[in-house]
Parts: structure tokens; C-alpha cells; sequence
């Protein structure tokens, strides 16, 4: 599988078929989802276990069975719990370019004027569910069978995939699953627009050195100030984050190379390898050796 970045700038799928399917275990390079954002629209569906997941500062803690729809440039992350979900990918322009009778339902959407909800519970709305289900089983069920991509898939999928997507955006709009845009007039965008900006420089320079002061000048704060804001946002201190990302990449590239440990622990900024080690077991709860032989 592909992997999530912390600022997605990659095409997903292609420029006349946007999407992109992820099935995410325990054993997926990027089973904890780091706080991060991308142009597209996602839809996480939860098979097992339960996730806490932030969009920007608000928490939703979804169960089996759940679905949640990130709008397009939203942070968000979270650490699954014992948790097997599914992430598909969408860029609502690109799925409907061509069909005008259709984007003038969507426009006040692609306009951030109406807000569609995010956390659907199955128990409250198992409409949405099961659309989001039924999408979702079809990329599984290829993925499991082929280990195909959605341009590899055939089958009709462009068509059961723009059917979905439309009955879901139907339903939304239909039943009121949104509330107006609110945030206009408060500091909420700009405080959000200041993450993405730090975010942006640790994905550009993590494999360099980076202090608090370097993160808390990017922001445009004072380092105490910045430490305080940096974790209502994303709940960890800056400098956690720093570690938790590099940790990310590092494991990452442990599943994909076969690059010895001490050459992947410079390139993803840790000088010393054995401090790199003990920080990998704190967040992977195995030494990076172990943890490449588990993921062979």
C-alpha cells in the first residue's frame, strides 16, 4: 500500500479517476495516523476496534462499523486501538469536473459555505454507513483477491464508486447532515493555517536538527506560548511530534528497503543510534530489527 504523508501533494489515482483505497492493520507502516492533510475529501471506515481520531482540534472517537468524512484540507490524525480501518480518498471536483446538473447541488460544498458532518455513527445513521460500506467492499474484496489498484480493477468500479460517492453527497444534503460555515469571522483558519505551516517545515527538514525555537519562530510565537498552542492542536508537544515523525519515515523505510538500521536512523534524523532505537520502542513497542522482521 501507498503511504499517507503529513502534507499529501501526491495524484491519487489518476487526473480522470481521482481516488485512492487504503486498507490499514496493525501492521501497516502507518497504522497510527500522524496528524496530517491533503487536498482531497476521505472517508475512514472502522471494521474493528475503536478510533480516536482529531479533525483539526475536535475529537471523535469512532467504533466499528462508524464512518468519518475529513473535508479537503483538514488535520487529522489519531492513534488506532486494537483498530482495522479503511481510508478512500476523493477529489470531489475531479469525480463530477464534467457534470454541471450535479456540482450546482455540490457547489455551496466546494465552497466550504456548507460543512457536511464529520463522525456518523452506524447506530444513528446507518444509511451512510452502509453506502460508505458498500464502497468500501469493493476495494477490499479486489485488493484481497489481486493486490490490484483502483486503475488495475475493472469491473465497473469507476461507475459503483461515482454511484456511491453521489448517493452519499444525496443523502447528506437531503437529511441536513451539515451546518453552516461558522468560522469565517473567528481566529480558527489562522490558528489552524500556523500548524500547517510548522507541519510543513518538520516534513521538509526532519532528517535535520530542530529545536523548539526553530519550530515557535516558524509559527511567528514565543517558545512557551508556541509549546501550549502547538498541543491544543495536535495533542503533542512539538518536540514529541519531531520524534513521532521521524519514527514514521524511519518505519516506513524499514518496511520498504533494506537499508541497515544505523544508515535509516541518520536519514530520519537521529545522529545517535542507539538513542534511535530506544525512541523507535517507544512508539513501536519493538526494536526497529524486530520490527523489520515482522513486516518482511
Amino acid at each position: 500500500m501507498h503511504s499517507l504523508t503529513f502534507h499529501e501533494t501526491k495524484q491519487h489515482g489518476t487526473p480522470e479517476f481521482p481516488v485512492e483505497y487504503f486498507y490499514i492493520d496493525c501492521d501497516h507502516p502507518r497504522y497510527h495516523m500522524p496528524v496530517h492533510w491533503h487536498k482531497e475529501w476521505e472517508l475512514i471506515y472502522v471494521l474493528q476496534g475503536t478510533f480516536p481520531i482529531y479533525t483539526d482540534d475536535v475529537l471523535h472517537t469512532a467504533k466499528a462499523g462508524d464512518v468519518l468524512l475529513i473535508r479537503d484540507g483538514m488535520l487529522h490524525g489519531g492513534i488506532p486501538q486494537d483498530c482495522v480501518y479503511e481510508c478512500f480518498l476523493f477529489d470531489l471536483h475531479g469525480l463530477f469536473r464534467n457534470l454541471e446538473m450535479v456540482k450546482k447541488y455540490l457547489r455551496p460544498i466546494y465552497r466550504m459555505l456548507l460543512l457536511p458532518q464529520i463522525h456518523y455513527d452506524r447506530g444513528k445513521y446507518p444509511e451512510i454507513a452502509d453506502i460508505v460500506s458498500e464502497l468500501m467492499t469493493v476495494y477490499r474484496k479486489q485488493l484481497h483477491r489481486t493486490g490490484a489498484f483502483p486503475s488495475e480493477m475493472g469491473d465497473c468500479h469507476e461507475l459503483i464508486t461515482i454511484s456511491d460517492i453521489g448517493r452519499l453527497f444525496t443523502t447528506i444534503i437531503q437529511r441536513g447532515y451539515y451546518a453552516p460555515n461558522q468560522e469565517s469571522s473567528s481566529g480558527s483558519s489562522h490558528r489552524i493555517d500556523q500548524v500547517k505551516s510548522v507541519l510543513e517545515y518538520i516534513e521538509k527538514h526532519y532528517a535535520s536538527p530542530i529545536t523548539l525555537e526553530i519550530l515557535a519562530k516558524e509559527a511567528g510565537m514565543n517558545p512557551r506560548y508556541f509549546c501550549r498552542f502547538f498541543h491544543s492542536i495536535t495533542h503533542q508537544t512539538p518536540l514529541d511530534y519531531v520524534n513521532s515523525y521521524r519514527i514514521e519515515q524511519a518505519a516506513q523505510m524499514l518496511h520498504a528497503t533494506d537499508l541497515p538500521v544505523t544508515a535509516i536512523s541518520l536519514e530520519c534524523g537521529f545522529n545517535d543510534s542507539s538513542y534511535f532505537v530506544k525512541v523507535f520502542r517507544k512508539y513501536r513497542g519493538l526494536t526497529p530489527n524486530q520490527y523489520r522482521k515482522q513486516n518482511h
